[in-house]
C-alpha cells in the first residue's frame, strides 16, 4: 500500500457543504424575518468565494471574514439589517448541517479496515467545525482534527501542516496522501508542501490554477483503486 495516511479536506469533500450552506442562508434571512428569495444564495456564493480567497492569501483574517461577506451581501441587496447578526446566526445554522456526500461512510470504513491512518485538515470556523463534527457519523474515523482558525494559519500556508504533521507524529511525506476539493487550498497547500494530492472533482471543473494533482476523481470511491483496496 502506498499510502500509510490520509489527510481528508473537509467541506466540498466530505461533508455536502453546497447543501448545508443554501439551507443555513435562507434559515438565516427567515430568522430575521426578511423575506428570502433564492438568488441571494447565488449572490452570498460569489462574495463568499472571494472573501475566502482573500482569506486564503492573507487579506482578511477570519474574525473579518464572518462579519463582512454579511456586510457586502446586505449592501449589494439593497437590504437594511446588522450584518454582524446575521453572521452569527448563519454559523449557528451552518453549525447543524451534517450533509455527507455519497460514498464517504463506505470509504472511510474501508480505509480504516485497512488501516490507514486518517485525519482532517480544515480552513472552516472552528464554532462551526467543532459542532458539525460533534454531532456526525464520520468523526470516530479520524484521529485528529486540524483547524486554520485554532492552528494560525490556512490552506495553503506551509504553516498549518507543519502543525498538522508535528502532531500527526512527523510521518514521511511520500506516505500521506491529501484528498481535497479546493485548487487554491488544498491542492495548492499540498503541491507547496510536497505531498500527493487528490483532486475531488465531482463538477468536472478545468484546472486553470497551476498546480497539478497527483490524482483527480469524480467519484469519493474512486480512492479505493488508487490506495489499492
Amino acid at each position: 500500500m502506498r499510502y500509510a495516511y490520509c489527510l481528508f479536506d473537509l467541506d466540498g469533500t466530505l461533508f455536502d457543504y453546497d447543501k448545508a450552506e443554501s439551507t443555513a442562508i435562507q434559515k438565516t434571512f427567515e430568522d430575521h424575518d426578511v423575506k428570502y428569495s433564492p438568488s441571494y444564495l447565488q449572490e452570498y456564493g460569489r462574495i463568499n468565494k472571494q472573501i475566502w480567497l482573500d482569506y486564503e492569501s492573507g487579506l482578511i483574517t477570519q474574525v473579518e471574514l464572518k462579519t463582512e461577506r454579511f456586510r457586502r451581501l446586505l449592501e449589494t441587496l439593497g437590504i437594511e439589517a446588522d450584518p454582524g447578526s446575521f453572521g452569527i446566526a448563519y454559523l449557528k445554522n451552518l453549525s447543524q448541517g451534517r450533509y455527507l456526500l455519497p460514498g464517504v461512510i463506505h470509504v472511510l470504513e474501508l480505509l480504516s479496515k485497512n488501516n490507514i491512518k486518517m485525519y482532517l485538515i480544515t480552513n472552516g470556523l472552528k464554532d462551526v467545525q467543532r459542532e458539525r463534527l460533534s454531532g456526525s457519523e464520520i468523526t470516530k474515523y479520524f484521529i485528529d482534527v486540524f483547524i486554520s482558525e485554532e492552528i494560525g494559519a490556512a490552506k495553503p500556508d506551509n504553516a498549518i501542516f507543519d502543525e498538522s504533521f508535528r502532531r500527526m507524529g512527523f510521518p514521511e511525506k511520500e506516505d500521506v496522501l491529501l484528498i481535497g476539493d479546493s485548487l487554491s487550498s488544498d491542492i495548492a497547500g499540498g503541491c507547496s508542501y510536497k505531498i500527493d494530492t487528490c483532486w475531488y472533482n465531482p463538477k468536472h471543473l478545468d484546472n486553470n490554477s497551476g498546480c497539478t494533482p497527483i490524482y483527480t476523481i469524480q467519484d469519493i470511491t474512486e480512492l479505493e483503486k488508487i490506495l489499492s483496496l
